[in-house]
């Protein structure tokens, strides 16, 4: 965990904490608020330099480095949000999308590595955060699932039942804070970056296809037959964390370029 000292003026607005902050939605999402002058605390997990590099380009108010399925990590966490009184926003892009395997064939382990880090740890971040949207009087969740959170498809049984859960978690919060803290859910479709093509990759090989015929026969199904961008889903997330989407709560909105 690291605190980073504040730039002038930093305080103006309470601060958005994006978790996942290291992946390619999180460090969109973290720039995006950044260049429209919210201030933000950064979370990322084993990419250190990268977190130290998006700390610094955005003027964070702090950095934590914390494995957030674990104790540690969310202590971790609870003791960066103490050095301040309230927080405008919580964006949580922190995930992981399993191996490919069918329901049958998923291990254990990674069944419920999948659930900690997807769904477990976005409650605790959650709860914790909670009081500090609260203090601000208008403070917003937004969790980021995914299009098969809305409905899975084979091979993606861990990964949907995790986002599946994001909205009935969104929903409870969206009721539970009677409007003073609103909740929602982006579901982007996929996002084109070098990661994503990894995943591409372990998608094309259960599939017994070449990954380039994985990758042409998912965009075929977007209109445009390309990709949204990280940055395109990173707007729809800062949307909903701003006062400029007060009227919106409890929802899930897709962010898939069309693709259905």
């Amino acid at each position: 965990m690291s605190t980073l000292p504040e730039s002038p003026g930093a305080q103006s607005r309470p601060p958005v904490l994006v978790l996942g902050a290291t992946g390619d939605l999180g460090s969109a999402v973290a720039r995006r608020l950044s260049a429209d002058g919210t201030p933000v605390i950064v979370h990322g997990y084993s990419r250190t330099t990268e977190l130290a590099y998006l700390a610094d380009e955005t003027g964070a108010l702090a950095r934590v480095e914390a494995d957030l399925t674990t104790d540690d990590g969310v202590d971790a966490l609870a003791e960066t949000l103490a050095g301040f009184e309230t927080l405008s926003g919580l964006i949580n892009c922190s995930g992981i999308n399993p191996s490919p395997d069918t329901v049958a064939e998923i291990d254990q382990a990674e069944w419920q590595l999948t659930l900690d880090l997807n769904l477990t740890s976005a409650w605790r971040t959650a709860s914790l955060a909670l009081p500090k949207l609260r203090a601000a009087r208008s403070g917003a969740v937004v969790l980021v699932s995914s299009v098969f959170g809305i409905r899975t498809p084979s091979r993606r049984g861990a990964y949907g039942v995790s986002k599946h859960a994001l909205t009935g978690l969104a929903q409870a919060i969206a009721q539970e804070e009677e409007g003073i803290v609103r909740a929602n859910v982006v579901a982007p479709g996929p996002m084109w970056s070098e990661s994503s093509r990894q995943v591409f990759v372990k998608h094309a090989r259960k599939e017994g296809v070449t990954v380039d015929q994985y990758i042409s026969y998912r965009a075929a199904r977007i209109p445009g037959h390309r990709f949204v961008t990280a940055d395109a889903v990173a707007k729809v997330c800062v949307f909903l964390a701003s006062d400029v989407a007060g009227a919106i709560n409890g929802q899930c909105i897709v962010a898939d370029g069309g693709e259905y």
